[in-house]
């Protein structure tokens, strides 16, 4: 497929929309926003997110989202609620509250000592 940027060029796009939001907006630069501002389709950015010449862009996007998301999360209480509901989203971390899978542990806690009455 023949995408709108060439990966240099959308290094160069993405990081201008980063600006905007991080310096003049002072909020999160989320992937709707990112995709809405350098006018991409869900159906491109998908295929982009699997073409390798696109990757290391498109992880990189991704990285910088979730570190904007952590920084705030620690630097002020008021939004740590908030920003661990979007690390939460896939494109955002995909944290999870408990661990994936169903690996139970067993924990088995000896009393030497007492005697049994």
């Amino acid at each position: 497929m023949n995408y709108k940027f060439t990966p240099e060029q959308l290094e160069i796009e993405m990081n201008k929309y980063f600006f905007k939001v991080e310096t003049q907006e002072k909020s999160f630069p989320d992937e709707s926003g990112m995709l809405n501002f350098l006018r991409i389709t869900d159906e491109e950015y998908e295929e982009m997110c699997r073409d390798p010449k696109y990757k290391n862009v498109l992880t990189y996007a991704r990285r910088r989202r979730h570190s904007w998301l952590e920084r705030q999360m620690v630097a002020d209480n008021k939004k740590a609620t908030g920003c661990y509901n979007a690390l939460k989203q896939e494109e955002n971390g995909g944290y999870v509250d408990k661990p994936v899978g169903n690996k139970e542990r067993k924990i088995i806690v000896r009393l030497e000592g007492l005697a049994d009455k």
